[in-house]
């Protein structure tokens, strides 16, 4: 038996998605740094209850770009000895803490939310419609391209970020809503409107719960390695079968890690040649899958005799 470890040290594509990465993380921090501060002040002296929980909202995305950072700093560095398949691991744990920091976020706004239900109730300033309008827009832009980014490079902290700005979206459009339906109430003279304001923050809270539940399993999924879907295994499989000296495939695993592939696999070979024949169809096998599919960073070939029966 042989067996032969292949890894890409210096893979272009894994730096250059690092390098896509902490790019989109930064602009987010810049954008939800700029959001929490205007949605915050403006939902304070405007007078509303939907608008600083957005902001409370926006205030945990701040904290979670920074989260991502951190992690794709760990990401990056190389394969060692107490970590011989890499960090690429750190990248699902920045998206964890990110849904965390949702989920708490969600929590905290709810119960605030809710107790103001017991104070007097007004109607907030219409500019604070126009900043849960203009928020709407700007997450909406940056979740179309982030996600785009992130589906392409198959980077599970780019997507994550692309769906918490969608959950800005919806939060904000809740709010929207909510401070819509207030000021109809002042226009029309109905203190009952009033109450769509808080009512607002409440359903912010539970989209942004349900979707920190719904990041924090995603996470834990892939933490727990699952398997490569079949369209890209099938994938890796044809390009392993035709090698020259693979008798057969006697087995294909493959799994995440971060934003790329890890391959395990055992080829069946003629039995009468040399080692050093082996060696040389285990190299082919390596050059056929990294040249071929760049997304997969590290491959174990383990070499069995083959016999037709």
């Amino acid at each position: 038996m042989l067996f032969i470890d292949y890894r890409k040290e210096e893979c272009g594509l894994i730096a250059n998605n690092d390098e896509v990465i902490k790019f989109w993380a930064r602009m987010s921090l810049l954008v939800n740094l700029m959001l929490t501060i205007g949605k915050g002040w403006i939902g304070f002296i405007a007078h509303s209850d939907a608008l600083i929980a957005d902001a409370a909202h926006s205030a945990t995305d701040v904290a979670g770009s920074i989260a991502v950072l951190i992690g794709l700093y760990f990401a990056k560095r190389p394969a060692d000895k107490e970590h011989p398949y890499g960090h690429g691991k750190a990248e699902f744990l920045a998206a964890s803490v990110v849904a965390i920091l949702l989920l708490l976020a969600g929590i905290e706004v709810l119960m605030k939310a809710i107790s103001s239900f017991g104070s007097v109730l007004h109607a907030p300033a219409p500019i604070a419609l126009l900043t849960s309008l203009i928020a709407v827009l700007i997450k909406e832009v940056l979740y179309r391209f982030q996600a785009r980014e992130g589906k392409r490079r198959n980077s599970p902290a780019l997507i994550a970020g692309a769906i918490d700005h969608r959950s800005d979206v919806y939060a904000s459009l809740l709010a929207a809503a909510g401070i819509g339906m207030a000021l109809i109430g002042t226009f029309f003279h109905l203190s009952l409107f009033y109450y769509a304001d808080p009512i607002a923050g409440i359903l912010v809270a539970v989209i942004v719960i349900v979707i920190g539940f719904r990041l924090i399993r995603d996470s834990s999924i892939s933490l727990m390695d699952v398997v490569v879907d079949n369209e890209e295994k099938s994938a890796v499989y044809e390009t392993i079968v035709k090698v020259p000296g693979v008798m057969r495939i006697d087995d294909l695993r493959m799994r995440t890690n971060g934003s790329y592939f890890l391959v395990d696999v055992k080829i069946g070979v003629d039995p009468s040649i040399t080692v050093l024949d082996g060696h040389t169809i285990t190299k082919q096998v390596k050059s056929a899958v990294l040249d071929r599919h760049p997304q997969v960073y590290d491959i174990l070939v383990h070499v069995n005799p083959y016999f037709a029966d």
